[in-house]
């Protein structure tokens, strides 16, 4: 049956079962993981669950990464995505078993074959600077983050979104131009968190740091020396109000001063990203004050290629530094072996990952790399640039790769900016490879990074035969027929080399005892919501 003509309770079925599989991608990929540590890790535990039975205290909560922005219409970071889901409130949720959940929402219902959503807010919200979070601000959200002078580069989230309109004081609706099954991937996203059009307008480019919105916590600082500062937003009307009294998210690039931090109580966790350095987790496991969680990720780290300069418009070449790299020694040595080796452009946590791939792709084989590089007309070796994020175990990767690359005559520069400035030049195309990766849900993550149009795209290249599968993917919600254009985008992905791919890190996350309530999310982060001290 055609989506426009389904009943609107079996379409809202439809997009539910499709939120809650992608949210909590492939448990089965557990056993290839490994053992992970407890029970504790795995639990479901709602962002909008019942009020923790202890309350109280400031989290101190050390990461390995620093936003760029967070404005949640000026970034794709995940760093800014976790710190955002915390300020902002989206019209829904998904919590950590992956159910869509009521958040500015109340309720909400779809009509008009299916392509509009009717969302019904809660009354007497207010953002924290005391203006209403009420339809108006839903619809202005909106517009600003579709709005193509925007620039917003999250918004391929909202799929084929329209318009959206004020119906009443507490009704808006979100129209599309065609029924969109994976609609809460971006409805429910920090991405598209409402905010308020007067602190914006007032604030201009320094809304994003200056952020202001009415989730569970509002912010009260961001400086070199107290990081970003929270604090509990006690008006919270979109669930229970939080746990701990505020957040304290502090930034320590070294990994050896973010340990120590935690083991003399400077902070009380670390989370996010690779905040938990892979060398210190044999140690951490042996501490018997810290509680170590763990759980795959659905994140992948890879090389993009950028073919619109030379030498890479020369497919050859790609395939000879793909040929080049030993992943598994990367794995190794960079992240000690928490993670396993990637062998696409989709992680294989996300449903719609393809096993073909794994025969597809450019085993480690030096001679070979060397033959290809010379038939290319660069035997005598030549130069080459790599950007890269600098977090400890992305330069060490890198560096690894490096070494790698110095074996077949290739010279490569590396330069290591942070994760902010990183986003920004790697997308100008300056260099030959981008130290890349993402942590997302779904296999629609291939239109951001390798679709002609893709905000994210690092390879510069314009395939037409590849946006043409990517498009059908995202329109496309049997199952069985949308892994079949999946595997054949896939396959072509990996047949032209757009990416080397390096590797699928476990998610860790370390607490001081005296942490109560947390819980590590699919997403690597976790739920400091409900998280409090015991004294």
């Amino acid at each position: 049956m055609a989506f426009d003509r389904m009943d609107p309770r079996d379409f809202l079925s439809l997009t539910y079962a499709h939120a809650q599989r992608h949210a909590l991608g492939r448990r089965q990929v557990l056993a290839g993981f490994g053992a992970l540590a407890g029970a504790a890790a795995l639990s479901g535990v709602p962002f909008q669950a019942a009020r923790a039975e202890g309350r109280g205290g400031t989290l101190r909560i050390g990461r390995d990464q620093e936003p760029d922005s967070l404005d949640p219409h000026k970034t794709a970071l995940s760093i800014s995505d976790y710190t955002n889901l915390f300020i902002y409130e989206p019209l829904a949720r998904i919590d950590t078993e992956g159910k869509v959940v009521p958040g500015l929402a109340e309720r909400w219902e779809f009509s008009d074959g299916n392509k509009t959503i009717l969302f019904h807010l809660r009354d007497g919200v207010t953002f924290h600077d005391g203006s209403p979070a009420d339809a108006e601000a839903c619809a202005w959200t909106t517009r600003r983050m579709m709005d193509p002078a925007t620039a917003a580069p999250a918004a391929f989230l909202m799929g084929p979104f329209d318009t959206a309109e004020v119906v009443d004081r507490l009704t808006v609706a979100y129209r599309f131009k065609e029924p969109f099954v994976p609609v809460w991937i971006g409805i429910a996203s920090s991405y598209a968190g409402i905010v308020p059009r007067q602190s914006v307008e007032k604030l201009g480019d320094q809304f994003g740091r200056n952020p202001v919105g009415c989730g569970p916590f509002r912010f009260t600082g961001w400086a070199p020396d107290s990081g970003i500062t929270l604090a509990r937003f006690d008006d919270y009307k979109c669930g229970p109000v939080a746990a701990p009294d505020g957040l304290q998210l502090l930034y320590f690039p070294e990994d050896s001063t973010r340990i120590a931090a935690l083991e003399t109580g400077e902070i009380d966790a670390l989370a996010t990203g690779q905040a938990v350095p892979a060398d210190a987790v044999r140690r951490l496991r042996q501490d018997g004050e810290v509680q170590l969680l763990s759980r795959p990720a659905q994140i992948i780290r890879a090389l993009a290629f950028n073919q619109g300069m030379a030498p890479f418009d020369d497919i050859r070449m790609r395939r000879a530094i793909s040929h080049a790299i030993d992943a598994q020694k990367v794995l190794a040595f960079a992240l000690d072996g928490n993670g396993v080796v990637a062998h696409g452009p989709i992680a294989s946590t996300i449903p719609g990952y393809s096993k073909a791939v794994e025969t597809q792709g450019y085993p480690y084989d030096p001679a070979k790399a060397k033959a290809l590089l010379a038939e290319a007309g660069h035997g005598s070796g030549l130069k080459l640039r790599m950007i890269t994020a600098d977090t400890p175990p992305i330069r060490r990767a890198a560096e690894i790769v490096q070494a790698q690359l110095r074996e077949i005559g290739v010279e490569l520069e590396i330069q290591s900016l942070p994760t902010g400035e990183w986003a920004v030049l790697s997308g100008k195309g300056e260099h030959h490879i981008v130290f890349t990766g993402y942590g997302y849900t779904d296999a629609d993550i291939l239109y951001p990074e390798f679709h002609s149009q893709g905000s994210l795209n690092r390879n510069f290249r314009k395939d037409p035969e590849l946006d043409k599968l990517i498009d059908a993917q995202r329109v496309e919600f049997d199952e069985a027929r949308r892994q079949t254009i999946l595997d054949e985008a896939q396959a072509l992905i990996m047949r032209e080399a757009y990416w080397a791919p390096l590797y699928e890190p476990l998610a860790f996350a370390a607490l001081a005892s005296t942490v109560k309530g947390a819980v590590l999310r699919s997403d690597g982060d976790i739920t400091a919501d409900r998280a409090w001290i015991e004294s």
